[in-house]
């Protein structure tokens, strides 16, 4: 299993945990689930085996999920247990060099309020606060540091970063709708690498939707201004049953 899956499917097991989901190595890969949040993001299977049961996937779910994999022998089993294409992810990485200088008015600070951040993480990505179990749970857990970026006195943005050893993941970046286009997430992303490298970290992962063409995307533009380097891309499978 490649480091950058590994420590993507490290950190969203331990925040599906915490927040009182359940996760398992069921089938060749990393399960998780979380029922209050029908989301594929924190609903879906992550293989780490070199031979991966599909069917056992399916059965410890026992309902809707996805399955996140580039393996072209697996996409075909997927297919034909009635799995379907949802959407691409691709994959980034980089090393410990610092990040860019931003420029923002915003202030990013690291943050212990769980409830606060939370909440900035939930209107940003439209997860109403009483399913946001997972993203207060990690607040102040051992290998995650939380971030929130202030417009004077108001929570605009938030993103974490979860650390293991001289790897980490970068993810959880989330703008509330009336303070974006501001450089929120820039700034967040160049505060979590500050962060990782003070922490030892040497390699960093993390992902967003493939970009499309005709469909520019701030995440991807910020991801690479950041200096992450494209990785591959990664399509996560849909089961028969559909998550939101």
């Amino acid at each position: 299993m490649k480091e950058i899956e590994r420590i993507e499917a490290q950190a969203v097991r331990e925040a599906v945990l915490l927040g009182g989901g359940r996760a398992e190595l069921a089938g060749g890969a990393v399960c998780f689930t979380h029922p209050l949040v029908p989301i594929m993001e924190l609903n879906r299977a992550m293989p780490v085996g070199e031979h991966v049961d599909v069917q056992a996937i399916a059965a410890w779910f026992d309902g809707a999920h996805a399955v996140s994999t580039n393996d072209d022998e697996l996409q075909r089993q997927l297919e034909d247990c009635g799995y379907t294409p949802g959407r691409t992810w691709m994959k980034f990485e980089r090393d410990g060099a610092p990040a860019a200088t931003v420029e923002t008015d915003l202030e990013v600070c690291e943050t212990l309020d769980a409830e606060l951040f939370a909440r900035v993480s939930g209107e940003g990505s439209g997860i109403p606060l009483e399913a946001s179990g997972p993203l207060a749970a990690i607040v102040g857990a051992p290998g995650w540091r939380c971030f929130v970026a202030w417009a004077g006195a108001e929570p605009a943005a938030s993103g974490a970063l979860y650390v293991d050893g001289p790897s980490a993941w970068v993810g959880i970046g989330s703008t509330r709708p009336d303070f974006r286009r501001r450089g929120a997430q820039a700034a967040l992303l160049a505060a979590r690498i500050a962060r990782a490298r003070e922490l030892g970290v040497t390699q960093m992962a993390t992902e967003t939707g493939e970009l499309l063409p005709g469909k520019p995307s701030s995440s991807y533009s910020n991801i690479l201004r950041a200096g992450f380097r494209e990785a591959y891309l990664r399509p996560n499978w849909r089961s028969p049953e559909r998550l939101t």
